[in-house]
């Protein structure tokens, strides 16, 4: 064992990982920076960010005032999608309302809406939505929809030929169709349809990136305005040791960060981890690196902090915009989309979620990690470059 690692002990890698650790720990800035905003982001962006629309304003001018129109209007209200009914006059309020911002839905029940429903005719009403959230309106629009198309009021006094017309439909049609297609849906992986459990894998990412970049600059350009970096860069040690050295005690610490996220995670949301720890801290090892050389490049190419933070928001917004964190894939344009395989995020993004939701395995995840480690060689290999400028 003493012949394996007398080697390693000895080289000037260990001692250059040795000084940038220690460097680590006597910053109680980049201390606090690596270990508490990671686990805090990952808490409140996974709790926030929640695509279901709820507790929507809903108002209702009823001209009707029947038991039919007041069951429509419960059965919209019940399932917790809008918090409650505010019952208006006339039109004119009800528009009013919208026009500033007080109501997300107008619902309008015309005064022939039971007479149509006894007759057996097709009752309309109007619906009003606003649109300048376009997302809520367009969920909410979906659910009043299909609640309007489902409901099914309960004393309605059909005329005689009508109700017997309803008793032989009832008696022969429906058996046939219930027979025919009996739909049953099991949602996998993700049952309850917890919107946390989807955002927090790749808000790990994202998190990871920030915080890679921005620790990673901060290490670089410290050693420059103090002197430093030129005293290493004469060191007997190459370029790719003084490298490795300062990304090495970066990835360890975010390592850890990583599995307090995941315990924090676990404890608060109940997210479950299906899959290999081994294949996950690998990947996540990865993608430290491709971080961490991003901000080592823009430590080497900015003059000031404030400037590599700048550039590491110019960065790093886009990368996770565009790596399915936030946005589904599938609902970017197809030019967004074939851009978004040049990001890296994406792939530990697909990575973070198929290991803790699916419990998939290297089999299944070789390709994505195969993307993944040739970005973080290629994001190493410029920063290298980026060193021997210096050096020269």
């Amino acid at each position: 064992m003493d012949a394996i690692f007398e080697p390693i002990l000895s080289s000037h890698l260990w001692a250059l990982i040795l000084k940038e650790t220690r460097e680590i720990l006597r910053n109680k800035y980049l201390l606090f920076l690596l270990l508490v905003p990671p686990t805090i982001q990952l808490l409140v962006l996974g709790g926030a960010l929640d695509p279901q629309v709820r507790n929507l304003s809903l108002a209702t001018v009823d001209h009707a005032q029947t038991k039919q129109s007041r069951d429509l209007v419960a059965a919209l209200v019940s399932s917790g999608v809008f918090r409650d009914n505010n019952y208006v006059t006339n039109e004119e309020i009800l528009s009013r309302q919208l026009e500033k911002g007080q109501l997300n839905v107008g619902l309008v029940i015309p005064s022939d809406f039971t007479n149509d429903l006894n007759r057996g005719k097709s009752a309309d009403v109007q619906v009003l939505m606003d649109g300048a959230d376009a997302y809520t309106a367009g969920i909410a629009s979906s659910y009043v929809l299909r609640t309007i198309h489902e409901f099914q009021p309960d004393a309605v006094a059909l005329e005689p030929s009508l109700a017997n017309l309803s008793r032989s439909s009832t008696n022969n049609s429906r058996p046939q169709a219930q027979s025919l297609i009996a739909p049953r849906i099991d949602i996998l992986y993700n049952p309850g349809q917890i919107s946390s459990w989807f955002f927090i894998p790749g808000i790990l990412g994202a998190c990871l990136t920030l915080t890679g970049t921005l620790v990673a600059s901060a290490t670089v350009l410290r050693e420059r305005e103090s002197g430093t970096m030129e005293q290493l860069l004469m060191t007997p040690a190459s370029t790719w040791e003084i490298l490795l050295a300062k990304i090495i005690p970066l990835v360890v610490f975010l390592m850890g960060d990583v599995c307090l996220a995941i315990v924090a995670a676990r404890i608060i949301f109940g997210l479950p981890f299906r899959g290999n720890l081994a294949l996950f801290l690998i990947a996540s090892a990865l993608y430290a690196f491709v971080g961490i050389g991003m901000g080592m490049m823009l430590g080497s190419i900015c003059r000031s902090q404030r400037q590599a933070q700048l550039a590491s928001f110019f960065i790093n917004i886009p990368l996770i915009l565009l790596s399915g964190t936030v946005v589904p894939l599938d609902t970017m344009p197809w030019f967004l989309q074939t851009l978004s395989l040049a990001d890296p995020l994406r792939y530990y993004t697909l990575i973070a979620r198929g290991v803790i939701l699916k419990g998939a395995t290297l089999a299944m995840l070789w390709q994505q990690l195969l993307w993944l480690a040739l970005s973080a060689m290629l994001v190493l290999t410029v920063s290298a470059n980026r060193f021997r400028r210096q050096e020269a």
